[in-house]
């Protein structure tokens, strides 16, 4: 199997695991745990699964630069916070289309911005469509679009910026995806922890059965700590920053099914609309040059 076919085999594990995500980080407003919650489960998992690995990677974690350190924190804490929050006002379906088709538009703006990369006008159209697609979902709703929709919206485009910073991060580092999976862990996981301890942020884990916690353990911290991060970071050293989020934008569609047929949201013309333009998008822009 070649590195690029290992490549887009690592990136469909990936897909999945984020669909997962979405739902469960949209579910948890239904449950008992807090964010707070959700978030030392997402980055204690790992952190445990991850430390026989330290000792045989300590060499690469204590010599890695400030700059590695700050993007690979920019794909924990801060965009969990964001998209645990804009999460909790909007449907599973938005979640997922914001969260895994604009990446791709920001990570070509920052491109542009921060290395002079040019987009050519067939990209440039293909990622516009996929703006269109989720604006669609947003603005094509028959009744008025409530304020709380609209903050969930620009929290999670703003989680979305931050991932595409961090995705950019990964393709320039030298950093394996195991040491980049254990920096992330522990970092966000003391952070985390200093957060509940000093009272920012409030945890409900003591009074939750362990039947409730299982499906984030399963999910959030063994699929998302540990699987889709190394296949993520693996992905992107074999497809590159700009395919691998291209990819991630065609997890929308398999969410919005999943939230349809487990958490019961429904599916409107408008948001199905929507996913097809982004999916589009998504398809011309990988083809364009």
């Amino acid at each position: 199997m070649s590195p690029l076919t290992k490549g887009y085999v690592a990136m469909s594990v990936v897909l999945l695991i984020w669909s997962g995500f979405a739902l469960t980080v949209r579910a948890v407003g239904a449950s008992s745990l807090s964010i707070a919650d959700v978030m030392l489960i997402r980055f204690s998992v790992p952190l445990v699964l991850l430390t026989p690995w330290v000792r045989a990677n300590w060499h690469d974690i204590k010599s890695i630069r400030l700059p590695d350190i700050m993007f690979i924190l920019l794909g924990g804490v801060p965009f969990l916070l964001l998209a645990a929050f804009g999460a909790s006002t909007v449907p599973a379906a938005y979640m997922g289309t914001i969260l895994t088709g604009t990446p791709v538009f920001f990570a070509a703006l920052l491109s542009f911005i921060l290395y002079r990369q040019r987009i050519s006008l067939g990209k440039f159209a293909a990622l516009i469509l996929i703006l269109f697609g989720i604006a669609t979902m947003v603005g094509g709703r028959a009744e008025a679009i409530p304020n709380s929709l609209l903050y969930g919206v620009g929290l999670l485009l703003m989680a979305s910026l931050i991932w595409a910073g961090y995705t950019l991060g990964l393709k320039s580092t030298k950093l394996s995806p195991i040491v980049i999976a254990i920096v992330l862990s522990y970092s966000s996981f003391f952070l985390t922890l200093v957060m509940v301890l000093s009272g920012i942020m409030e945890t409900n884990i003591g009074s939750v059965s362990f039947d409730e916690v299982l499906p984030f353990i399963l999910v959030q911290g063994l699929g998302v700590g540990v699987v889709s991060t190394i296949a993520f970071s693996y992905a992107v050293k074999q497809l590159g920053s700009i395919r691998t989020l291209l990819l991630g934008s065609l997890s929308p569609g398999l969410t919005a099914i999943l939230a349809a047929l487990i958490l019961k949201e429904s599916l409107s013309v408008i948001m199905i609309c929507g996913i097809v333009l982004s999916t589009i998008g998504v398809i011309l822009s990988n083809r364009a040059k």
